[in-house]
């Protein structure tokens, strides 16, 4: 076959990019809901979802294609064997409403003054009190590594799989069960892990399990191929000590994450599973101490981050732009650089093409999408689907080299040629391309070929 002799080189699209399973989230809200007041925020989860208020973006935050809300246990397995997964189905619904995919977490139980366990748990088995890291006040909590524990938490998270797991709408799931909301602060054996571990991979072939950053939780999270979340993104000062010198304080970005990722095998775990950011505190305070935002964004860069969250409190008016552009070009980011083809083809030949698309984004993409290309021409349409795997895309290069034949239907003339990135479950949902010229539909034009 001769070699492509036409060139089409699409201009990149150089602004903000709002894409899916990618950038900011709303946190126990959704597109278009009031913020939380000031600098707080709730870990109760939404169970009631009443009409946005807002058309557009919600004033002091940014625009979001994910939701991340969590649970406390109670409320989906009120008793004993019986769930209740209604609010989770109305979140799941509200979300493909508002635009977004959602991010769920269930917790076993909070801190003090939160949700313990289920009072028919804590009727039936044995639990302790004990004094949670961050209240300094006494909580009740199961024992992590009994086996009444394995069987009815896991239980939850076996059920859940087999009731949302690869779900259009759900972008991942939380591995949460040591400690007041299942971010580790607590007692369990490795063996009790490993046994836990395997439950949720198990439950979700998939949607992407996320496990929490350090200690061996994470170590067996990479192994059964998890992404990773960190829940004090930003911390470069947060929890001082006034009595030392700034430069001596415990920083989770220096004395924690660099560490946690290392000594866990996580540094590669981003080429398959997505990495996650929860913000310390919000951002508000970050402003407010004066932290240096350019380094944690450049952190957020280096781990490959594809999700931010910041607790769905306003944010200073001076961080909204770089946030926002942070938000964009974390995760993926695909450029159609340059596409070569026969320009002409008789009637039944095929038509070769190369095409060179370039991951410009820090990530690759975790959910299933084609590359495809839609040739049109008086009505007809036909599409080509590559067999190229999209998920494969990390950051950097992609040359795909295959051949199309048209069916019968297209006649002399021209023919229209688009580029597009097709959720393989649903075709109507789209990755847009870095490029300009996209159109409303979300399909690049690139230009003709005619069938002499």
């Amino acid at each position: 076959m001769a070699t492509p002799q036409n060139r089409v080189r699409p201009r990149e699209f150089t602004g903000i990019l709002l894409n899916p399973h990618k950038g900011c989230t709303t946190f126990q809200r959704f597109n278009g809901d009031p913020l939380f007041d000031g600098k707080h925020w709730s870990e109760f989860g939404p169970t009631e979802f009443p009409a946005r208020k807002y058309e557009d973006v919600t004033p002091g935050y940014l625009p979001c294609t994910v939701a991340y809300c969590r649970w406390f246990w109670p409320l989906f397995e009120p008793e004993e064997g019986k769930y209740d997964w209604s609010v989770i189905e109305q979140a799941l619904v509200t979300a493909e409403e508002r635009g977004q995919t959602l991010q769920v977490r269930l917790m076993p139980h909070g801190s003090a003054n939160q949700v313990p366990v289920p009072q028919w748990y804590r009727d039936k088995f044995k639990t302790i009190e004990r004094v949670t890291h961050s209240k300094g006040k006494p909580c009740n909590v199961p024992i992590y590594d009994s086996p009444e524990f394995l069987d009815k938490w896991g239980g939850v998270v076996t059920e859940f799989g087999r009731r949302f797991d690869g779900h259009p709408w759900l972008e991942s799931v939380d591995m949460s069960f040591i400690g007041p909301w299942g971010e580790g602060a607590g007692e369990c054996s490795e063996d009790a892990i490993d046994k836990m571990v395997a439950v949720y991979a198990t439950a979700h072939p998939k949607t992407p399990v996320m496990a929490m950053i350090s200690g061996y939780k994470m170590k067996a999270g990479m192994r059964a191929g998890m992404g990773w979340r960190l829940d004090c993104f930003g911390d470069i000062g947060t929890f001082g000590n006034p009595n030392l010198p700034k430069e001596k304080w415990y920083m989770h970005h220096f004395d924690c994450y660099p560490k946690e990722v290392c000594l866990n095998d996580a540094q590669n775990a981003w080429k398959t599973a997505p990495i996650t950011f929860e913000t310390c505190g919000v951002p508000m305070h970050w402003f407010e101490k004066g932290f240096d935002l350019g380094f944690i964004l450049q952190q957020g860069y280096k781990f490959h981050g594809s999700v931010f969250m910041p607790k769905s409190a306003a944010m200073p008016d001076e961080y909204i732009e770089p946030l926002n552009e942070f938000c964009s070009n974390l995760g993926y980011k695909f450029v159609l650089r340059q596409f070569l083809y026969h320009s002409r083809i008789k009637p039944g030949d095929a038509m070769g093409f190369d095409c060179w698309i370039e991951n410009v984004g820090v990530a690759p993409i975790y959910h299933d999408y084609e590359f495809v290309l839609k040739f049109e021409q008086n009505g007809k349409t036909h599409l080509h689907r590559s067999p190229a795997d999209v998920k494969t895309w990390l950051p950097g290069d992609v040359w795909l080299q295959e051949t199309v034949t048209l069916p019968q239907g297209f006649t002399s003339g021209s023919v229209m040629i688009s580029a597009g990135l097709l959720r393989t479950d649903d075709e109507t949902r789209k990755v847009r391309f870095a490029n300009e010229d996209v159109g409303d539909d979300e399909w690049l034009p690139l230009d003709v070929v005619e069938i002499m």
